[in-house]
């Protein structure tokens, strides 16, 4: 049975500039966290509903490192924006 069939992936996210804010981090969200039905359960981390997106992030531990600010510029080498 193929993947989509069954419900447990995201079939496309666009990219977000990182200075969209909140936006930016929910995308973040979205990609690390599994099976979240709302808002609220994307900005839940250890049982503790955090105020935003961002505050979230950094309690989950993603931004630790420069990882995912790689990740988004490779991210926009792939996508040729500009050219």
């Amino acid at each position: 049975m193929d993947i989509r069939q069954r419900r447990c992936c995201v079939g496309r996210l666009y990219f977000v500039n990182p200075f969209a804010g909140e936006r930016y981090f929910l995308r973040t969200l979205l990609t690390k966290v599994k099976s979240a039905i709302s808002f609220e359960a994307f900005r839940t981390v250890n049982d503790v509903v955090h105020d935003t997106f961002k505050l979230a992030c950094i309690t989950f531990g993603l931004y630790d490192s420069d990882d995912e600010w790689n990740a988004c510029l490779e991210e926009a080498v792939g996508m040729q924006i500009g050219a």
